[in-house]
């Protein structure tokens, strides 16, 4: 008895540079999925045509039966420096599922034909979900492992907008006022001694930071260089919102430490602190000092809150918390090592906002 047996169609394929249009199927499986429509465009020149670093490498899914695009992924190269050495890492990029297709599978398919092309070209893939736990499950099954944690740090600078959420409005502003002279009551010792620091917005970098940077103390984390080509392409020509620079100078007035900031148009009140780099410590780390130059500012901005997202070791929290910052979350950074040295012997990691896929 002869049976016919019928054949099994994959749901997906995977299709990469050479065998499909990137640009016009990464746009098609972004839209909907990856911010403002309007702005994926700028999206794709930013990652694929401007980045210092070199084209990303960029795979899609396909979806059989439609042969609509409904998943992308790149890894985007980043130079990286730790222990006095080069570190070539990628970054997980602009990863996006359409809704009606967010089962495991395309997202593996993805991640495993990615993660095939990286032996050799890097020594370092890694990504940050953005507090997505099926993220983190695709991440963990295509063998990428949580190498640190990303803290979100926030410090109130002004109580009563927030305490106008549970209080009438004039008890809230009175109440607020109150928390606030006390809270600044707790600052004044510190700054009757500190050093007289300059405060100055800038609204693009410019050769200060590159001074900053190549004075060295760069630390023994792992952490990305920071000259202007990295500063210039990965904040001043971002699509979203516009990012400045407070840029503080001691009393000879040498640039000593900068900040990178946004104020997303949704949350006015809320200063975002994305990068820093400081020559006060290793690693680009600031003083408790400098840290309250960048709060002062904020105050007399109007801010009522600064914020940030910061993975470093307890020597590079310090100032922060000093500066009665607190915790408010914490996200898992995912990373595989394909450098043997550096997999057996994981440096520890020193990552901000910088080290997003932007």
């Amino acid at each position: 008895m002869n049976m016919e047996g019928a054949t099994c169609l994959p749901a997906y394929v995977v299709v990469g540079a050479g065998e499909t249009d990137l640009r016009a199927g990464a746009i098609e499986a972004w839209s909907g999925t990856l911010g403002p429509d309007d702005m994926l465009e700028q999206r794709y020149e930013a990652l694929c045509e401007r980045s210092p670093f070199g084209a990303p490498v960029m795979h899609l899914v396909r979806h059989v039966a439609t042969g609509r695009f409904v998943g992308v992924a790149a890894l985007a190269p980043r130079r990286m420096v730790v222990r006095g050495r080069e570190v070539r890492a990628a970054v997980l990029a602009h990863f996006a599922i359409h809704h009606g297709h967010r089962s495991l599978g395309p997202a593996l398919m993805l991640l495993e034909s990615l993660l095939a092309q990286a032996a050799g070209r890097f020594d370092l893939v890694y990504g940050i979900p953005r507090n997505s736990e099926s993220a983190g499950a695709a991440l963990r099954r295509a063998g990428l492992r949580p190498v640190g944690e990303m803290l979100r740090l926030v410090r109130v600078i002004r109580h009563g907008p927030y305490l106008a959420r549970k209080l009438p409005k004039p008890l809230a502003l009175v109440a607020g006022w109150l928390v606030d002279r006390g809270q600044a009551l707790l600052d004044v010792p510190a700054a009757w001694r500190a050093p007289t620091l300059r405060r100055e917005w800038v609204e693009a970098c410019d050769a200060r930071m590159d001074r900053l940077w190549m004075q060295g103390g760069h630390g023994e984390a792992l952490t990305s260089e920071r000259g202007t080509d990295m500063l210039r392409w990965r904040f001043d020509g971002a699509a979203g919102a516009a990012v400045r620079y407070l840029v503080l100078s001691d009393d000879r007035g040498e640039a000593c430490c900068w900040f990178a900031c946004e104020v997303d148009a949704r949350w006015p009140h809320i200063l975002n602190v994305l990068d820093f780099w400081s020559r006060a410590g290793a690693g680009g780390r600031p003083s408790v000092d400098e840290v309250r130059a960048l709060l002062r500012q904020a105050w007399c901005d109007g801010r009522a809150t600064v914020s940030l997202s910061l993975c470093t070791d307890s020597a590079g929290q310090a100032p922060w918390f000093a500066a009665r910052f607190a915790e408010r979350g914490r996200q898992d950074v995912y990373g595989r090592w394909f450098d043997a040295a550096l997999a057996a012997e994981p440096p520890a990691l020193r990552f901000t906002d910088l080290e997003q896929d932007g």
